[in-house]
């Protein structure tokens, strides 16, 4: 044997030592019962319909549980846009953090809850819920709704999934009304 082939069967010895795996160490990771099944970060999910995309969620956190309760709970701040038929981003909704129940078909979101619809009018709320199967948005929480010259104030609130329409309960704040417009009944939100 040359001196050439001696090294090399000895460097080989020693990549192989050295690629050995410690099963004592991997299977000392202990994984919790009750822990996510997948997270994900800096995630962007897009839903679609038909060939068209409806609406996006971004988070900073995504934790995925399919155990006894399934559901997915987002963190770090949570994005959900609205997009119109014609394909252009409309509402947009923001907060700290939301959940989805995948049984009930709803989205909530709490902490610093900001909705900004396409006409620039604004809810702030501290819990909202979103109801897929309904299309439309809700809280019984205390709400702001800031629009062109109103703030107006409420306790609870019905809303279409893109807030362009709603329905403020228990309404306080001030009016500002011009002598062309003219008011008409409100109509509930289904």
């Amino acid at each position: 044997m040359s001196p050439w082939q001696a090294a090399r069967i000895c460097a080989l010895a020693c990549l192989v030592l050295a690629c050995k795996n410690d099963l004592d160490r991997v299977a000392a990771i202990d994984v919790p019962a009750d822990g996510p099944d997948r997270i994900t970060t800096q995630a962007e999910y897009l839903y679609s319909d038909s060939g068209l995309i409806r609406n996006r969620i971004r988070a900073t956190t995504i934790m995925e549980y399919s155990g006894t309760t399934p559901r997915t709970e987002l963190s770090g701040g949570v994005e959900l846009t609205f997009f119109n038929p014609d394909g252009q981003a409309g509402s947009r909704l923001t907060a700290r953090r939301g959940r989805i129940e995948p049984g009930s078909n709803q989205m909530t979101v709490d902490e610093e809850v900001v909705f900004v619809n396409a006409r620039g009018e604004k809810l702030e709320t501290e819990h909202l819920t979103w109801s897929q199967d309904s299309n439309r948005v809700f809280t019984d929480r205390p709400v702001k709704v800031t629009r062109a010259r109103d703030i107006i104030y409420g306790q609870g609130l019905d809303a279409a999934q893109d807030f362009s329409r709603y329905t403020i309960r228990k309404i306080t704040g001030t009016l500002f009304i011009d002598r062309n417009d003219t008011l008409a009944p409100a109509k509930p939100v289904h």
